[in-house]
């Protein structure tokens, strides 16, 4: 089955003759995920480069560092290289911003594919441990760090992008691109053509009822895999196009899983019953909570890895000899009241789980 990487091997047109689609949206979400070295100076400024130019040997260390798949990206950067539809796209104002102190991981990168047209693209979660807490905020708090410097940043690459403006992005980066074209200024706003939130978490309520929301709604375009879990998470009204993946679960938020059939993402139906089921669990175990208890269950199971000086899940994982002993010491100091509430917020959860489970496969069947 084809891929992103596939597409772009075989796809290539100049977007003037095959216009800009959700593929095209994640394939350039992918390349946000590349940590572009100050010796591409161009690229971190508005004059930017040839896509071309970042397909550099010497720099690939650095490139994939903070990829979850850096032999696929690596491939997929080969590809874009190499293509007439992809390689004289010009990326430029990539920035990178990671604040341990405001739990904040945010960066971005701009791809002009024509005189009058762009895109936008933010990096959606790396592997560092800040990002992923900033992520599970999101459950309590709006905005975070990362939505309030992704308006920032739209508004200065109005200013340096001429035409119509589109947005995207993988995971976070999804939920960032909508929450930029939410709440900037509504001058800035009637620029946007689309907004791609592949795979994004939603929002809480408050986010979903705003005017500007409303305004940019019927220009958001989410994809999700059919076991879609991430994308699923909180609230969303969001228009959700359900996508074919060759994996299972929670694997299936790796992009590289998505299948394309002639030059698009083979679309199913709807979700499994899995992602269904999974959505309601949470989604009733969230609404027991309130945002006081949602914000102290977060700050206990960070606080584990932040005491263990876990940086990276990458290292977690890559080094789980010395780092799982470490978790398992810090949760046995953990003080009574914040185990008490870990175990019971975790047993709660699956709890609900299993109660939903019955009625969700009686529903089905």
């Amino acid at each position: 089955m084809d891929n992103i990487i596939t597409y772009a091997e075989q796809t290539l047109e100049c977007f003037a003759l095959r216009p800009f689609c959700d593929v095209d949206s994640l394939i350039l979400s992918c390349v946000a995920y590349l940590d572009i070295p100050q010796e591409l100076s161009a690229a971190h400024s508005w004059k930017g480069l040839p896509l071309r130019e970042l397909f550099r040997a010497e720099h690939f260390d650095r490139l994939f560092s903070v990829t979850f798949a850096p032999e696929r990206t690596k491939k997929l950067l080969t590809a874009l290289a190499a293509s007439p539809r992809f390689r004289d796209v010009r990326v430029m104002g990539y920035v990178d911003h990671t604040d341990q102190v405001l739990e904040k991981q945010f960066s971005a990168m701009t791809f002009r594919l024509a005189d009058r047209l762009s895109f936008i693209a933010f990096r959606g979660t790396d592997s560092t441990v800040v990002g992923w807490k900033e992520d599970f905020n999101m459950a309590f708090r709006s905005p975070i760090p990362s939505q309030e410097e992704a308006i920032r940043y739209l508004t200065v690459a109005g200013r340096h992008c001429p035409g119509t403006i589109l947005l995207g992005g993988h995971s976070k980066g999804g939920n960032l691109a909508v929450y930029a074209a939410a709440f900037c200024k509504e001058s800035l706003q009637l620029r946007i053509g689309k907004v791609f939130s592949h795979d994004g978490p939603g929002f809480l309520p408050h986010v979903l009822q705003s005017p500007g929301f409303s305004r940019i709604s019927s220009r958001v375009e989410k994809t999700l895999p059919q076991s879609s879990v991430v994308g699923m998470l909180l609230e969303h009204q969001e228009t959700a196009k359900i996508i074919k993946s060759r994996t299972v679960s929670l694997l299936q938020h790796d992009p590289f899983t998505w299948v394309v059939e002639n030059g698009s993402f083979l679309p199913l139906e709807q979700l499994t019953v899995d992602a269904r089921h999974v959505d309601r669990t949470l989604s009733a175990w969230l609404l027991k909570k309130s945002p006081e208890e949602r914000e102290r269950i977060v700050d206990a199971l960070f606080g584990i890895l932040e005491t263990t000086d876990i940086q990276s899940f990458t290292q977690l994982r890559t080094d789980w000899q010395k780092t799982l002993p470490a978790v398992a010491r810090q949760v046995r100091h953990l003080d009574a009241d914040t185990r008490e509430l870990l175990f019971r917020a975790l047993g709660e959860l699956a709890l609900v789980s299993v109660k939903a489970l019955p009625d969700t496969i009686k529903k089905e069947s």
